[in-house]
C-alpha cells in the first residue's frame, strides 16, 4: 500500500525574493521579477531582460568559507534548502537518517563554472586549471553538499529532464516515500543560468523574446 505524503516545509529564491510570503505576495499582485540584466553586462546581447537575482547571499544556510568552492546554483540549494527545513521544524537529531534524502532537479548544473575555467584553460593553460571544477559544475553538487550540510544519508540523486528537471525530481521524490524507501526527502530544482554561454546559447536558439521594453510586463 502506498504511504500518504505530505508537504512539511518549504524554501525558494526567486527573482521576485527569497521569502515565502514575498514571494506569494507578488504572484497574488501580478508582479513580474523581470527586470534589466544586472548580473552581466547586456550591450553585447539581443535579450537585455532576466529574472536574475543580484547581490545573493546564501547566509547562515552556508558556511562562508565554502562559498568559493561552490557554484551559484549550489549556493541556491543551500539557500532554499536550508529555508525549507526551517520552515519544516523538522529535527533530523530524531529521524533515521538512512531514511532521509534529497533528491533535486538541474537542467545546466555550473554552467558558469565551465565557463570560467575554459577561459582559464585557453589563457593560462591546462595547469591553471582549478581542481574544484569538476566538484563546482556537477549536476549533483548541490544535493550532494546538502546532504553533507544536514547528515541526509538515505536516497540522494539528480535529475536532469531540461525544464521539466525540478517537477521530475519533485514526482521521484513522492514515489520514494510512497513505496517505503524514505521517511524525508529534501526536493526540489536550482538552475544558474544567467551568463554570457546560456544568454547566447538561449537567445541564438529563438528560446527568449528580444522585446526588451516594458520588463514589468515580461512572461513569468
Amino acid at each position: 500500500m502506498k504511504r500518504r505524503v505530505v508537504i512539511t516545509g518549504m524554501g525558494l529564491v526567486t527573482s521576485l525574493g527569497k521569502e515565502l510570503d514575498e514571494v506569494w505576495n507578488g504572484i497574488l499582485a501580478a508582479r513580474s521579477g523581470i527586470n534589466t540584466l544586472s548580473l552581466i553586462n547586456p550591450a553585447p546581447y539581443k535579450v537585455k531582460l532576466a529574472g536574475d537575482i543580484p547581490d545573493f547571499d546564501p547566509g547562515k544556510y552556508c558556511d562562508p568559507k565554502d562559498h568559493k568552492r561552490l557554484d551559484r546554483f549550489t549556493l541556491f540549494a543551500m539557500y532554499a534548502g536550508g529555508k525549507a527545513i526551517e520552515d519544516s521544524t523538522l529535527d533530523f537529531a530524531k529521524e533515521d537518517p538512512y531514511r532521509c534524502g534529497v533528491i533535486l532537479g538541474s537542467g545546466i548544473g555550473g554552467l558558469s563554472e565551465i565557463e570560467v575555467q575554459v577561459e582559464r584553460l585557453l589563457s593560462k593553460g591546462p595547469d591553471r586549471v582549478s581542481p574544484l571544477t569538476i566538484p563546482k559544475l556537477m549536476l549533483n553538487a548541490a544535493g550532494g553538499n546538502l546532504s553533507i550540510r544536514y547528515g541526509l544519508r538515505g536516497p540522494n540523486f539528480t535529475v536532469a529532464t531540461a525544464c521539466a528537471s525540478a517537477t521530475n525530481a519533485m514526482g521521484d521524490a513522492l514515489k520514494t516515500i510512497q513505496y517505503d524507501d524514505a521517511d524525508v526527502i529534501l526536493t526540489g530544482g536550482t538552475e544558474a543560468a544567467i551568463t554570457a554561454m546560456g544568454l547566447s546559447a538561449f537567445q541564438n536558439m529563438k528560446a527568449l523574446s528580444d522585446r526588451n521594453d516594458e520588463p514589468h510586463r515580461a512572461s513569468r
